[in-house]
């Protein structure tokens, strides 16, 4: 925020912006969010374009989960969204974290920030949280070749909470980096010029 924003003696005016722009944020947040589960959670023909895209992704998150675990030595396969190995799974669209993926983008786009700082934050969160996705994946095969009740513990409990708290995270790095980027450099006093 501008110091010039406000005359001396208005903190309480400054203090109330601040408020203000966080319920924008907020409200902005919600209205992308609501905005990003509806059209992911629309049901889509298989035959149509979202529907398409779709299953194009959650065959991507497969085809990645199946690469990750054939270096670490499993022999698995993948038909269309199914990952044939020692402990087989399907990828359905609740496994690909698309909703976290949401979360993350709805946070960036109503953040104040520049354009370009948006769209940065954007793909490289994006790949992030696809590739936590992915190692989430991997982790769950390997539980689910343990023990079905860790993978269900696991699965329906701890790591679908990891996955938020990460985006959380990966968000509030973001945000502070894009506010570091815009805010203005200090001023030279007096005394620090004389020095």
């Amino acid at each position: 925020m501008s110091p010039a924003l406000f005359p001396r003696g208005f903190a309480w005016a400054e203090r109330l912006h601040r408020i203000g722009s966080g319920y924008r944020f907020l409200g902005g947040t919600l209205l992308l969010m609501l905005v990003f589960y509806a059209a992911l959670y629309q049901p889509y023909a298989a035959d149509s374009l979202p529907g398409r895209c779709l299953v194009r992704y959650l065959e991507l998150v497969a085809h990645g989960s199946a690469l990750w675990l054939g270096w670490l030595g499993e022999v698995v396969s993948v038909e269309g969204t199914t990952v044939d190995g020692r402990f087989p799974f399907v990828v359905v669209l609740d496994c690909a974290a698309l909703d976290a993926q949401a979360l993350f983008a709805a946070a960036v786009l109503a953040f104040p920030a520049r354009l370009g700082d948006k769209l940065l934050g954007l793909a490289a969160g994006l790949l992030a949280i696809a590739g936590i996705n992915i190692a989430r994946l991997v982790l769950l095969y390997f539980a689910g070749t343990r023990s079905l009740r860790l993978f269900q513990v696991l699965h329906e409990e701890v790591l679908v909470l990891l996955i938020i708290l990460i985006v959380c995270g990966l968000f509030a790095a973001w945000a502070r980096w894009a506010r570091e980027r815009v805010a203005p450099a200090p001023a030279i006093t007096a005394n620090a010029a004389r020095a």
